[in-house]
């Protein structure tokens, strides 16, 4: 499929206070939905359904051979994160740095992931999204996806730390230093064990809020609930929790590796950081037709 200018007819699965402007696919659970929601009147094929983790990474890497746009979105926000890492921005103000690196952030980890999920739920429902309605949903929701974020943070910052707060109080009470009674890596791998748990089940938890509240237009707290229910099944998803956690270790460590060797060969530094980069939306992808075949199961 390509990329196209005429607006696509508006599908069964898409909201009806959806706007003239925006008329992309929008996917709910089946209970917030008006009428049938059958894959049938969705418009999504029984494929879709049943592809696995690995075929909808395979298919994502497929997308953008139809969608250009999406590379061409992800390849200048990537450049412009390569640019203010060398020292031709060491000039300008601080505070101005700092907003670039923001900006640069959001546009990368908010509006492209939005962006990307609009395209594949048009492409699942058969209902090919254009570069101006993809845009327009991603900004659209660019509200509710902040709040979104803030409350993922809250929570798998809050949540881990208060049941970290026990283990700290029970150290203070007790006499002497519990590193010198039970050893330092003991008292260490309690603590991360204790703090990482929590912190990791959350993340995993609230995964898929973002797609919820892109594709599904759910607000900040519904897309949490939504995202919770889909992931509630740890015993199905056992393979998508290790691939999940696969991707997104070898998008952080990726450019570490490059890292490493910034200072014999700086350039395969800037190009494994930026394959890691386009390896993190190939994910964004991937993750938005998880969610879709989850909310219609």
């Amino acid at each position: 499929m390509s990329e196209h200018t005429d607006p696509p007819v508006r599908s069964a699965s898409t909201s009806d206070d959806t706007s003239e402007c925006d008329v992309a696919p929008t996917i709910k659970s089946r209970e917030d939905i008006d009428g049938c929601g059958c894959l049938e009147c969705r418009n999504i094929e029984t494929t879709t359904t049943n592809r696995t983790v690995l075929d909808a990474l395979v298919w994502s890497v497929r997308l953008f051979r139809s969608y250009p746009s999406i590379i061409a979105f992800a390849g200048v926000t990537i450049l412009a994160n390569r640019l203010l890492e060398t020292d031709i921005i060491n000039g300008l103000p601080m505070p101005v740095i700092g907003v670039f690196d923001a900006l640069t952030a959001f546009v990368f980890i908010i509006l492209i992931r939005a962006y990307v999920g609009t395209i594949v739920a048009g492409e699942l429902t058969d209902n090919s999204v254009t570069i101006r309605e993809g845009v327009h949903r991603s900004i659209t929701r660019t509200p509710a996806l902040i709040g979104v974020t803030l409350l993922i943070v809250f929570s798998v910052m809050t949540v881990p730390f208060f049941l970290f707060l026990p283990l700290l109080l029970l150290a203070g009470a007790i006499p002497g230093n519990p590193a010198d009674l039970v050893g330092f890596p003991v008292v260490a791998a309690v603590g991360a064990l204790v703090f990482a748990v929590p912190f990791l089940g959350l993340l995993f938890k609230f995964w898929f809020a973002p797609e919820a509240c892109v594709i599904g237009q759910y607000g900040p707290l519904k897309s949490l609930r939504i995202s919770w229910q889909i992931t509630t099944n740890y015993r199905r998803k056992f393979v998508l929790i290790a691939v999940i956690a696969i991707g997104s270790v070898s998008n952080l460590y990726l450019p570490e590796i490059g890292t490493g060797v910034a200072s014999v060969t700086p350039v395969l530094r800037v190009f494994s950081t930026s394959v890691g980069d386009l390896l993190s939306i190939v994910w964004a992808s991937a993750y938005a037709h998880l969610y879709i075949q989850e909310i219609v199961s």
